[in-house]
Formats: C-alpha cells, sequence, structure tokens
C-alpha cells in the first residue's frame, strides 16, 4: 500500500499551486493503509446516503459515527500536525480552495486503491457481458 500511495503522490494532475501541491504530497505520504480504509469506508458511507443507492447498504447510526469520528480524527490530524506547515501555506498563499483540492485529491487516491483491488476489477469486467459489441464493431467500420 506504501508503494501504492507513494506512486499516487508521484502522479498529482491537478492544476494546482506549488503549495496546494505540496499538501497533497504530505497528505498522501501521511495516510497509512489504516488512514485510507477510514477514508475509503467514509466515502462508500457517503455514496450510500444518495437515495438512489440508500437501498443497497445498511448502515447503522452507530456505524455512521464510529467512522465519521474516524475521519475526522484522520484529517484533524494530517491538518494539525502531520502537514501543518504545508496546510498553513497552501491556504495563506493559494486561498481556501488549497483545502478542496487536496482532498479531491486524497478521494481519488482512494477511489484508485478501490478499483485496484481484484474483487472490484472482476466486477468492472461483469457488464461487459452485456454490452452489444456487434453495435460498436458497426461503429468502428
Amino acid at each position: 500500500m506504501k508503494k501504492f500511495l507513494a506512486i499516487a503522490a508521484a502522479a498529482i494532475t491537478l492544476n494546482a499551486g506549488i503549495y496546494t501541491n505540496q499538501l497533497i504530497q504530505c497528505m498522501v505520504n501521511h495516510s497509512s493503509q489504516n488512514d485510507i480504509k477510514v477514508l475509503k469506508t467514509w466515502m462508500f458511507f457517503a455514496f450510500a446516503q444518495d437515495p438512489d443507492l440508500a437501498k443497497y447498504a445498511t448502515i447503522s447510526k452507530s456505524q455512521k459515527i464510529q467512522i465519521n469520528k474516524a475521519m475526522g480524527n484522520y484529517v484533524t490530524r494530517l491538518l494539525t500536525v502531520d502537514c501543518k506547515n504545508e496546510f498553513k501555506n497552501a491556504v495563506k498563499y493559494e486561498g481556501n480552495q488549497a483545502i478542496s483540492q487536496s482532498f479531491e485529491y486524497l478521494g481519488r487516491v482512494a477511489g484508485a486503491a478501490i478499483t485496484s483491488t481484484p474483487e472490484v476489477r472482476a466486477y468492472f469486467k461483469e457488464f461487459a457481458k452485456y454490452v452489444d459489441t456487434k453495435k460498436l464493431d458497426e461503429l468502428t467500420k
């Protein structure tokens, strides 16, 4: 996982300023496997709140509280301890969008971690059985 995070940190593609990029690098470098697991779980819980998706996930109130606390602790640690100086500089020189850009990128890292698992990759291939490849082939002739 650390190797994955290092690769992800090196591949910053946001149109962010130098201080925001430094904050992103710091946040990724200071995110452990457990931190990424917390982030992935929190994202899943958040997506499951969508009315179209809620019927597919049963999440108890205590589970929501638990993951929100874990996420809050993770973010607090990143911004006030691990990446304190990077956070201060990014906000000072590049404004509050530095925060949203940093977390957008961290969300991408979590998404990449989810989609890199063999189980998720296998699931992504399942819909291909239902694609009408003859129609696609006709378009490329």
